[in-house]
């Protein structure tokens, strides 16, 4: 077997190769993407058709906010019916939270797969890195919920003490320290759900092994995600506009088509977003493991 042939990577070179990568096997990285969003949204859509009887006193009842004359406070009459109403969407969004979560946990988990089996050298194909991604797809999620609940506890803990301290200048600077830590810890993290799709380990020592990789790296972690999200807001929009407003006058059309385009994006984006997580993950492996010469030694030919 040929050792893959990994260095350091800078910045630029880790975005260069995710979309050499996608060039080469487009279909596949397009199809571990697509299927699951468009499964998403036949779920969701059957979910909500299902519930429709129940959701539809709701369209009247919103209507009372809008209708009445300038001036006059609405007076809108909670029935039984409407009561249910938003007791069905609530569950309604509750299960396409959930529905959303698992599908999304899948195609994270394919394409991880996919793109860490193409940078070692490996062959991939849609079936593999689907079975794959319904596999791991548990430690994913395990592993964005516990970094989610970390985030939410911490900043709960800081609103309180803001809220104690009643003094403005603290709540100014408890407020900036609490920003700043969030990002610290979103560069410490961000390889996390990379890290419980490829190892086998847990959610928790997926987030310390990603806290581990990233120490010393966050700068360069940091500067990655600007770059991402800078060329997917300047792509985004130029494909909005030129396939969308530039050609249609129709202000709805326009909208439901810019909507489209959108979704569009969004799914042809992924592969770029976690195929840059993973190669970024096997390149804190090789400034901080040695994984080159780990995968180097390993290729060689053994002795009897």
């Amino acid at each position: 077997m040929e050792a893959p042939q990994l260095r350091p990577l800078g910045v630029g070179d880790i975005v260069d190769r995710v979309f050499s990568m996608y060039r080469q096997r487009a279909l596949l990285f397009a199809a571990l993407a697509a299927v699951p969003y468009l499964a998403l949204f036949l779920v969701i859509g059957g979910i909500a058709l299902s519930l429709g009887s129940q959701l539809a006193p709701l369209g009247p009842f919103l209507d009372t906010f809008t209708t009445v004359p300038s001036g006059t406070p609405p007076t809108p009459t909670i029935t039984p019916t409407i009561a249910s109403a938003f007791f069905a969407l609530i569950v309604f969004g509750a299960v396409a939270s959930l529905v959303s979560v698992l599908f999304l946990s899948v195609q994270i988990g394919s394409l991880v797969d996919a793109t860490a089996a193409r940078y070692l050298g490996r062959e991939a194909t849609v079936g593999s890195s689907f079975r794959a991604g319904l596999r791991v797809a548990p430690k994913i999620i395990g592993t964005g919920l516990l970094l989610f609940f970390s985030l939410v506890i911490g900043w709960a803990v800081l609103i309180v003490l803001i809220a104690l301290s009643r003094n403005a200048l603290v709540a100014a600077l408890a407020g900036l320290a609490g920003l700043v830590a969030t990002v610290f810890v979103f560069a410490s993290w961000l390889v996390a759900p990379v890290v419980a799709a490829i190892e086998p380990v847990g959610p928790i020592h997926a987030v310390r092994r990603s806290w581990w990789l990233s120490n010393g790296h966050r700068w360069r972690i940091l500067g990655l995600q600007i770059l991402l999200a800078v060329l997917q807001t300047v792509l985004s929009t130029l494909i909005s506009f030129i396939f969308v407003a530039a050609f249609i006058s129709d202000a709805v059309v326009r909208i439901v088509l810019q909507n489209i385009v959108n979704v569009i994006a969004t799914i042809l984006w992924a592969p770029v977003e976690w195929g840059t997580f993973t190669i970024l993950y096997f390149d804190l492996r090789v400034r901080k493991e040695a994984l080159d010469l780990q995968l180097a030694a390993e290729a060689l030919p053994r002795q009897a």
